[in-house]
């Protein structure tokens, strides 16, 4: 299948070449001083060394000695603990979730890592081992440690979030019939008994993609929204049993149809609106090499014989995964990848938007979800995927998988950026280095 991109790609070089789009970007020099980034408050970030970000176009993993999948403690700007913790970017940016109380932490794996002679395969979707694990950590004042696992939480778990009041997991899965795993949670934030649920999601003939992606709960911890299929939302509300554990949903309203491949989820902080990133592409290797920005889409779930409805929608940078809202619920952060996961081969050495990501931010009207883009800037980096706001909501961290050549491809990066007072965002000329392949990030609230 790879033959087929590269032959798309020089017949649309030789297209582009005449519309004055080559040689956008000559240098791969980030020009970053590697030291503590202004930021506020813990975070955690988990990297996925097993690949490298442009395996997803060539297959080619580019393997060494010492890659692990880890999970780094940050305090303010500057990591402080880390651990091994087995994680996947095979996923949408979602597979870390921490306990309301900040101490504990759950990583799934989507994809395991491949057996130590294969470094290069020909679909990273399909091709690495089945993943099925949720590994528990502990977070201490300077320290994290897997204090717990479950080998079976459901076929590539591919996302896990906390329920608001710490009581169980809600994970998405591709079991067939079984697409929600709910994990009971004790006192002290340890995993009990999977419980597993059939969704009986909306799939239609003509989908591509007959699976769940990702699913969210509400911040009442009634209901969940739904990404089927990366095409459609689905909202449902949960059953419980006596014990006020999730024993089953029942599917409110029709779902909706939105965008062109959906990815990542948040509800607002009030429950009134579901935002969800599009990154418009991957549906052929056409669309992947000459597809428009990336959006960010506001829908408002059912109520009672009202249908979910788009809201409002903004354009962002192209192959937009990660989104976060600040803690005062009138902005939204979205990072996007554009196509810098493409390969170092010749016929693509000058591809616009391969050696830069784009950071938007935007505000939001907590109460009618209108959406307005704010600004917009642009660092050398190689397939970002997750952002975050600070406690304050004036500086941003940004999950970098590693640069483009030399050293730091065998180098994962945390990129810091302020708000500055009138909404503009300016690069803090700082990161902070981790373990290759780091995707996803989560604040200790």
């Amino acid at each position: 299948m790879r033959w087929i991109f590269y032959a798309v790609a020089a017949l649309v070089l030789v297209g582009c070449a005449s519309l004055g789009v080559l040689g956008e970007y000559a240098s791969d020099d980030p020009g970053l001083a590697e030291r503590p980034g202004t930021f506020q408050g813990r975070f955690l970030s988990v990297s996925d060394a097993d690949m490298t970000a442009t395996a997803y176009a060539d297959g080619v993993l580019e393997r060494f000695e010492g890659a692990e999948d880890s999970i780094v403690l940050f305090e303010n700007g500057a990591p402080v603990a880390d651990a091994a913790a087995p994680n996947s970017v095979i996923s949408w940016p979602q597979i870390i979730d921490i306990s309301p109380d900040g101490r504990t932490a759950y990583v799934v794996e989507t994809r395991g890592t491949p057996p130590a002679d294969v470094d290069e395969v020909e679909n990273t979707y399909t091709d690495f081992p089945e993943g099925r694990l949720l590994s528990v950590f502990e977070i201490g004042p300077q320290s994290v440690c897997q204090v717990a696992s479950v080998g079976d939480v459901g076929l590539n778990p591919q996302s896990v979030e906390v329920s608001p009041d710490g009581r169980f997991l809600a994970i998405a899965t591709e079991s067939d019939g079984a697409e929600l795993t709910i994990v009971p949670l004790d006192a002290a934030g340890q995993p009990g008994m999977p419980r597993f649920i059939d969704l009986d999601p909306p799939y239609r003939p003509e989908d591509r993609e007959k699976r769940i992606r990702t699913l969210h709960v509400s911040p009442d911890g009634q209901r969940i929204a739904v990404n089927v299929g990366n095409v459609r939302v689905q909202f449902y509300e949960f059953t419980f049993d006596e014990a006020g554990l999730p024993i089953g949903v029942i599917a409110t309203g029709d779902p909706i149809d939105v965008g062109v491949r959906l990815a990542v989820g948040r509800w607002t902080h009030n429950g009134r609106f579901f935002v969800v990133t599009d990154v418009n592409g991957y549906e052929s290797a056409l669309a992947m090499l000459t597809q428009r920005g990336g959006q960010v889409h506001v829908i408002a779930p059912p109520s009672g014989e009202t249908p979910a409805r788009l809201v409002d929608s903004a354009r962002v940078g192209r192959f937009a995964e990660g989104v976060e809202i600040s803690d005062d619920g009138t902005r939204i952060a979205s990072v996007a990848m554009e196509r810098t996961y493409l390969p170092n081969i010749p016929v693509l050495a000058v591809w616009p938007k391969r050696r830069l990501y784009t950071l938007t931010l935007l505000s939001i009207d907590p109460e009618t979800g209108m959406l307005d883009t704010l600004d917009d800037i642009q660092l050398a980096g190689v397939l970002p995927e997750d952002v975050i706001f600070d406690e304050t909501g004036r500086n941003l961290a940004v999950a970098t998988f590693h640069r483009r050549k030399g050293p730091d491809r065998l180098r994962g990066f945390i990129d810091f950026f302020t708000i500055t007072g009138d909404g503009q965002l300016e690069s803090q000329g700082v990161t902070q280095p981790v373990m290759r392949g780091a995707h996803d990030l989560v604040r200790l609230l």
